[in-house]
């Protein structure tokens, strides 16, 4: 679940991971192939959170080069025979601390299960056929059944399969924030994080029910049709369905029923307030197979790449509805956001660092004596020109500051991330920035926890969104369309209420982006403004800050 560690970010894994069964911290390398060299991280904890705890012994640690290997933990096994051992041992104490019934029914190999989805109640019917990995946890089905159907993912759910040997012949699958937040009644229901789908049908012909929106009720019947042992690994796709998904927040069947009456009844006092509800493109019989399939392959992006978890990233996107905000959600695999920082850190982190490094340096324990107006002298002005390597920024012959912005740009930057102070006509280390001046390591971890800039809560959402256009390659152009799809999905308007422009997104981002701009890892390619032009290495920095 965690990938970077907070504390030494020298011990970042260069690898992705692989969460088991909602377990805290539980991480394999190459699924589902399982490649050698599984790691697991702890978040730089020197002992177990509090939920760790209650996890145990269900930890596991991780080692490797630069590595920390805290005593409460111990290695994952790295050949492919011993690390499936590792993996059963994982699922049987598992098995055993939550009392999950029906665990033998999992499939040892993945297998490609054809589900038939059903909206119940509904005539004609509504329906989908899609193809997913049997070994996916009904958490991860979840957001795909959304997708294939057309839900907006607005409200709570669950998951019913009968079982003659429970109590009440039944058992259910609640999300864990229904368990947590005592919707439900305490073990009578298991979590979906806990249940593979091979677990819930074994077979073809088995069943299972969907709730969705305890409000309007809406239930799913899930068939399994078919099950394909030479399916591509990891395969999703929507095969076939007819007709369009109800509005959400429609009334449930009844009012949906009411809905299609009124819109096929030009005549109905409630037809034009309805049609309006509804909006212009709702067509009830309509049903677009590759809009569904782009749907999902969003979705399962998202699952096999998501933001590290309880990241502040991951918090913002838990405000963003995913269908209200294509653009923003395509990124999410292209910025691999669980995916280490590969071989390259060193120079990642030189790179990244280099004008923080060199204005510390410079500055020194003596300060610099500024101008009688404020500016740096045109000496330092001279050799931060000369020093430093600008990237695409123009610079000039003048040794002025106040000709040279970019050395503005770095000069506030220093004071942004604290390490900067201006005394009595000097520039001055603060007590941080000298600490910072001893140890890169400390600065790397200063940079990428403090990250994005800005003090209003729209310059730091509007500076987490840029730092993912950077983590993907996004084009100039790109850069802007998400930036303003984003920022008015959260809510954002100019003061006079008028929609964001893609001038006014990027000024909420100013103060990440001039930083980014000033360290060389965005580049504005006004030349081919839809070619990527960022730096490989910034899009590993961006990922990290996107981390914390």
């Amino acid at each position: 679940m965690a990938v970077v560690a907070r504390g030494d970010f020298r011990t970042v894994s260069r690898d992705p991971v692989l969460e088991l069964d909602g377990r805290e911290m539980i991480a394999v390398l190459a699924h589902p192939e399982f490649r050698e060299g599984a790691l697991l991280l702890d978040n730089g904890r020197s002992s177990p959170s509090p939920r760790a705890e209650q996890s145990m012994p269900y930890l596991y640690g991780m080692g490797g080069p630069d590595m920390r290997r805290p005593s409460h933990l111990r290695a994952v096994p790295t050949s492919p025979e011993e690390l499936r051992a590792f993996i059963d041992e994982i699922d049987d104490l598992a098995d055993h601390a939550t009392s999950r019934s029906d665990s033998s029914r999992r499939r040892r190999d993945v297998a490609g299960y054809q589900l038939r989805i059903d909206l119940a109640g509904v005539t004609p019917a509504i329906w989908r056929r899609i193809v997913v990995p049997s070994n996916l946890r009904l958490d991860e089905l979840h957001p795909l059944l959304q997708a294939a159907m057309g839900w907006g993912d607005c409200h709570l759910h669950e998951w019913v399969r009968v079982n003659p040997q429970r109590p009440g012949g039944r058992e259910t699958y609640a999300m864990r924030s229904s368990i947590e937040d005592s919707f439900v009644e305490e073990g009578d229901d298991f979590c979906e994080e806990d249940i593979r789908l091979d677990e819930a049908l074994a077979e073809p012909g088995d069943t299972l029910r969907y709730v969705y929106d305890f409000g309007d009720g809406w239930e799913h019947t899930i068939i399994l049709e078919a099950i394909a042992e030479d399916a591509a690994p990891g395969a999703v796709a929507c095969l076939a369905g007819e007709r369009s998904c109800p509005p959400e927040d429609c009334g449930g069947v009844r009012g949906y029923e009411h809905l299609l009456e009124v819109l096929d009844d030009p005549m109905h006092p409630e037809h034009e307030e309805l049609r309006e509800w509804a909006g212009p493109d709702f067509a009830p019989e309509a049903f677009d197979l590759d809009a569904a399939n782009a749907a999902l392959r969003r979705r399962d992006a998202l699952r096999r790449n998501p933001p590290v978890f309880d990241s502040q990233l991951a918090e913002l996107l838990t405000r963003v509805p995913y269908r209200a905000a294509p653009l923003l959600y395509s990124l999410i695999s292209r910025a691999e956001l669980q995916g280490g920082v590969g071989p390259d850190f060193d120079h990642v982190q030189a790179s990244a660092l280099a004008h923080l490094r060199w204005l510390l340096h410079r500055i020194g324990p003596d300060g610099i004596t500024l101008t009688a107006s404020g500016y740096l002298p045109p000496a330092d002005v001279e050799a931060a020109r000369n020093e430093l390597d600008w990237g695409g920024n123009r610079i000039g012959t003048s040794t002025r500051e106040v000709d040279n912005p970019q050395v503005q740009f770095l000069r506030e930057a220093g004071r942004a991330f604290g390490l900067t102070r201006k005394l009595k006509g000097r520039l001055l280390l603060t007590k941080l920035g000298v600490r910072m001046l001893r140890s890169d390591g400390d600065l790397w971890a200063h940079v990428v926890t403090t990250l994005p800039l800005g003090k209003e809560r729209v310059e730091q959402e509007a500076g987490r969104i840029l730092l993912l256009t950077v983590a993907a390659g996004a084009s100039s152009n790109e850069r802007r369309a998400v930036m303003v799809e984003a920022l008015t999905v959260l809510g954002w308007r100019n003061s006079d209420g008028t929609p964001l422009s893609a001038s006014d997104a990027g000024w909420a981002a100013d103060p990440t982006r001039q930083f980014l701009r000033t360290i060389g890892a965005l580049v504005d390619n006004y030349g081919q403004p839809d070619a990527p032009a960022d730096p490989a290495w910034a899009r590993v920095f961006a990922r990290m800050a996107l981390s914390m």
